[in-house]
């Protein structure tokens, strides 16, 4: 498998070839046929597989800015390199940025998604595949990314990823990421277990798969049991660093109006406010468009 690894100009121009290339697709399906068009086709699909064609390109998609754009249906094994297996709870602590993640997607406040919008706030969401969330609402996975969100792997049932079997885990990484690709055509080389815990074999699993695990630098205590607005304010300003990864979640206590508060207040201390692939800028723990021969796929 090869990626190709696409910046700046010519990502621009493949962006407009996109475009018109399904402008003309969905003109050319209305106009001088008189056949019903079955509601399953994909245009989109159809699109991609053109431009890959054209381009050399294979199946599992091409590398843009640190993330495989792909239009691959079914399974997602195999589409991203393998990599050292890592646990990262913070970003280039020689660049002043910081990274708000949101996980879950229960009973979401969407307060939040327009606060992310009205402030242009990039963020990395970790979405649970199942149990209501995801699967379930395909439109709110749609409105994080229109939202400029990172929507990444959270696992499919948000069960603790400690003691589990291979293919557990394995049905775990990549049936969520199929329900969220789906969606977004977008994958990121990062998974989020459940409370943070893992094991070696879950570690290792994610490494093999293409996958590092993320953790936080901070909570904003936003899971526990009646937390207070300033001292969760409190609490996350104070644990601001070079790097540091904030964590918060959907459904959670206080969310909406201590990230009213914090956002602000982060950026009036001179940080600024990035999604991971922002925060990972210099750092290992970003996708390349890397391949190896004889069919073993590696990332750096």
């Amino acid at each position: 498998m090869k990626f190709v690894h696409i910046t700046g100009g010519p990502r621009r121009a493949l962006a407009a070839a996109l475009a018109c290339a399904a402008l003309l697709v969905a003109l050319a399906a209305g106009c001088g046929s008189q056949k019903q068009v079955p509601a399953t086709v994909n245009t989109f699909a159809s699109v991609g597989r053109t431009i890959r064609s054209g381009l050399g390109l294979t199946e599992d998609g091409m590398v843009i800015d640190n993330r495989l754009i792909t239009y691959k249906q079914g399974s997602l094994r195999g589409v991203l390199p393998a990599v050292e297996p890592a646990v990262v709870s913070r970003g280039n602590k020689d660049l002043k940025r910081v990274a708000i993640t949101i996980d879950d997607g229960w009973n979401p406040d969407m307060r939040i998604m327009k606060l992310f919008k009205d402030e242009h706030v990039p963020f990395t969401a970790f979405v649970i595949g199942g149990r209501g969330v995801a699967e379930s609402h395909p439109q709110f996975v749609k409105a994080m990314a229109d939202a400029g969100g990172e929507v990444c792997s959270h696992t499919m049932s948000h069960y603790v990823m400690r003691g589990k079997s291979e293919d557990f885990v394995m049905n775990e990484l990549w049936g969520c990421q199929r329900i969220i690709t789906n969606v977004t055509h977008v994958v990121f080389p990062y998974v989020r277990y459940s409370g943070g815990a893992y094991d070696k074999p879950a570690l290792d699993w994610a490494g093999r798969e293409g996958y590092w695990v993320v953790n936080w630098t901070i909570d904003t205590r936003d899971s526990t049991a009646n937390p207070q607005v300033d001292a969760q304010v409190n609490g996350t300003l104070a644990g601001l660093t070079n790097g540091a990864i904030i964590l918060c979640h959907w459904g959670g206590h206080n969310t909406y109006d201590v990230l009213r508060r914090i956002i602000p207040e982060i950026r009036k201390r001179g940080y600024e406010l990035t999604n991971l692939t922002g925060l990972f800028e210099g750092t290992p723990y970003l996708l390349k468009g890397t391949a190896t021969s004889g069919g073993k796929k590696t990332g750096k």
